[in-house]
This record gives C-alpha cells, sequence and structure tokens, in this order.
C-alpha cells in the first residue's frame, strides 16, 4: 500500500507508477510503567496497554517486583528475553504480542553513567523484528534516561550524554539494513535540552573536552503524525514531555497518541502516560500499478454540524476515514466502498467540541491527511 501525503484540499491527476507494495500497519507502545501506588494502580496500567492493544509494547522502569505481574496479566504477549535467564537485570523491556513476529536477532548493551551512581543498570534493549504475515522488518530499542535533578545534576546530564550517544551509535549499526528504525522510552529530557537536540536536529554536544557528533536522522513521531500540535506532557504531574518515540524517516508514522486516560478517583494508573504510534512497514518492487484519486476535496473549512468529502476514482476500492482531536485520540470513524465515478461522504460531527481536528482518509493507493476546525 503506497502511502502519500496531502493536504486539505487536491485535486490529483490520474497517473501510472511502477510500483508493487506490500504493507503491515504495527502499533508499538511505549509506557513507563512506574507508580508510588503500584500495588493499587498495577490493574490499571494492564487496562491502559490492553485497551490500545499495541502489537509491541515497550514497558519501561519494569523492574523485578513490577515486572512478572505484566508477563502474567498480558497473555497475549511475550517478553523478549535478550538478558536471557538474567532479564530482570533491566527495566526497561520489549513484550511482543504472540505468533506477529520473527526475532531474527536482538540484545543489549549496558551505559557508561558516571562515577558515584548508585541506582538501577542502564541499558538499551533491541530488536531486529521480522512481520510474519507480511515478511516486513524493522528495528525497535527501548531505553530509560538518568533523570537530571538532585546534587549531580551535572554528572547526570553526561550520562545522557553518554546514554544518546550509545543508542546512536547502535542504531548506526543496524542502518546497513535499510529497515524502519524506531527508538522508544523514558528520556528524562525536554525538546530544548541539548540531548534531545544532539538526538532530533543533529547538534553536536560537547562534554568534558570530547565532542560528539550525530550522524543519523531521526524524527519525533509526534510531530510527523500531527504537525505542529504542541506535543503534551508525558507524566501527570507538570507539563513535562520527557517520554518518546523516535523514528528514522522511512518508518511511515500514520498516527501517534499520548494517552492519559484511566484515572481511578483520581489517581493515575502511573506517573507516566503511555505513548503509541501506528507504522507502516511497506516494501516496493517493480509492477505497473495505477494511482487514480482525483478532485479529492474536504469541505467546509471550518464546519460546524457535518463534513463532506468528494473525490473521483476509476477504479472500485474500500475508504477509511478517520478524524483526531489535538491529542491523537480518535473521535469520528467511517469506512465504506466506493464504485468508479463521482462519490461523496458525509460524516456527521455534531458532537464534536470546538477547535482544530486532522483527518486522514486511507484509500488503497493513497493515504490524504489535512486539517480542518471546527467552529460553533
Amino acid at each position: 500500500m503506497l502511502r502519500i501525503l496531502k493536504s486539505s484540499t487536491i485535486a490529483l491527476g490520474l497517473f501510472l507508477l511502477s510500483i508493487t507494495v506490500s504493507a503491515q500497519q504495527i502499533k508499538l507502545m511505549s509506557y513507563n510503567v512506574g507508580s508510588n501506588n503500584w500495588s493499587s494502580m498495577k490493574d490499571s496500567v494492564v487496562a491502559r496497554v490492553t485497551t490500545n492493544d499495541p502489537d509491541v509494547f515497550c514497558p519501561i522502569e519494569a523492574t523485578q517486583s513490577k515486572l512478572p505481574y505484566l508477563q502474567s496479566s498480558l497473555t497475549d504477549y511475550r517478553l523478549l528475553e535478550t538478558f536471557g535467564a538474567i532479564v530482570n537485570s533491566a527495566e526497561s523491556h520489549i513484550m511482543l504480542r504472540k505468533n506477529m513476529f520473527t526475532v531474527l536477532d536482538s540484545g543489549y548493551i549496558e551505559v557508561e553513567t558516571y562515577v558515584g551512581y548508585t541506582g538501577i543498570g542502564r541499558y538499551i534493549d533491541w530488536a531486529h523484528l521480522q512481520h510474519i504475515g507480511s515478511q516486513q522488518e524493522f528495528v525497535v530499542y527501548a531505553s530509560h534516561f538518568v533523570a537530571m535533578f538532585g546534587s549531580s545534576l551535572d554528572s547526570t546530564i553526561v550520562a545522557q550524554y553518554r546514554h544518546a550517544d550509545a543508542m546512536v551509535q547502535l542504531m548506526s549499526q543496524h542502518s546497513g539494513l535499510n529497515i524502519p528504525q524506531i527508538t522508544v522510552g523514558d528520556f528524562n529530557a525536554n525538546v530544548n535540552t541539548d540531548v534531545m537536540q544532539f538526538l532530533i536536529n543533529q547538534t553536536s554536544i560537547t562534554f568534558n573536552g570530547n565532542t560528539i557528533d550525530n550522524t543519523l536522522a531521526l524524527d519525533d513521531s509526534w510531530v510527523v503524525a500531527n504537525g505542529a500540535v504542541p506535543k503534551p506532557g508525558t507524566v501527570f504531574a507538570g507539563s513535562s514531555a520527557i517520554d518518546w518515540i523516535l523514528t528514522t524517516p522511512d518508518a511511515n508514522v500514520l498516527s501517534a497518541i499520548i494517552d492519559d486516560q484511566g484515572s481511578n478517583r483520581g489517581t493515575p494508573p502511573s506517573d507516566h502516560k503511555a505513548l503509541q504510534i501506528e507504522f507502516d512497514i511497506t516494501n516496493t518492487s517493480s509492477l505497473s500499478e495505477q494511482i487514480n484519486v482525483q478532485n479529492f476535496q474536504v469541505y467546509p473549512n471550518p464546519f460546524q454540524d457535518q463534513i463532506h468529502l468528494k473525490f473521483t476514482i476509476n477504479n472500485a476500492e474500500p475508504v477509511d476515514i478517520e478524524l483526531r482531536d489535538l491529542l491523537g485520540k480518535l473521535v469520528v470513524a467511517k469506512s465504506d466502498f466506493f464504485i468508479p465515478g463521482n462519490s461523496t461522504l458525509t460524516l456527521d460531527c455534531r458532537s464534536l467540541d470546538s477547535g482544530i481536528y486532522f483527518y486522514s482518509v486511507k484509500f488503497e493507493s493513497e493515504l490524504i491527511t489535512g486539517e480542518i476546525v471546527k467552529n460553533d
């Protein structure tokens, strides 16, 4: 399935493209499950996972006291034991939906922290996965950076630099595979910190007389999926956005959400919110195929009660429409099958609050996305 990003009002001509496509959409979640109320909130943590239903789940801060409960409760998943018999030595892990992936390779590296550090070991857990159905491949990495607070603030910053550098070097070793790479976790760093600028914008960092460079292009999945919409906080106390899902540009991110649901009488399941993306692993080869969506329009914009989608297709095909709010939450969805010719589809949006929304219209040959506003 070819994905082509378009915006609001578009007229597309019929053209031929030499391509055949094998695609598979994957949902991946990163969730720091650490909580001061684990004993009373662990079922709520599990509920966030089962509700979002990821294919790959990376639990962060899943220490020895928490990991066995996740394993026993999430029966549709299996823990990838990159640590072998000492799996509990880490607190960042990778869990896979059963019977969905072949593990082609996996491993871990321990990350240097700083002199005097006495906390749990910091690792980067990774797995090279192949989807059993489509045979498409990608690599996922999970880790937890040290937090920047306390009397050793300068040292923790250096520890973050070292972690980020080690992660980039590891990912660079796998870049020759020419497949999507996704690195996730609690990085304990906002977007304006040096370590995140190093990862996202490839800004060099100098510390202790050494300069480190990032030659690997990485995208913030939230920005890819949601454009200029500000990333919400990823913790419940304050507005810090310190949990991340970063991808290489070929990951083809379709959506990104930050889940802030599941509070029990005002107490959140974890100190952190769950992050999830959906991405498309796509392989292309030579074959003549027609892409035939024409005269695509979404109107009116702004709208009040209804949205109309108008388009022309030359071949019959199914069409899926989704509307999401600023946080990436799905608010309207509709699917239908259309015959060749001119078509119009109407969405009932009377129940929506005023504000900005993002639509995605999935044809067999294209994905068209854009922004639309509701006024009272």
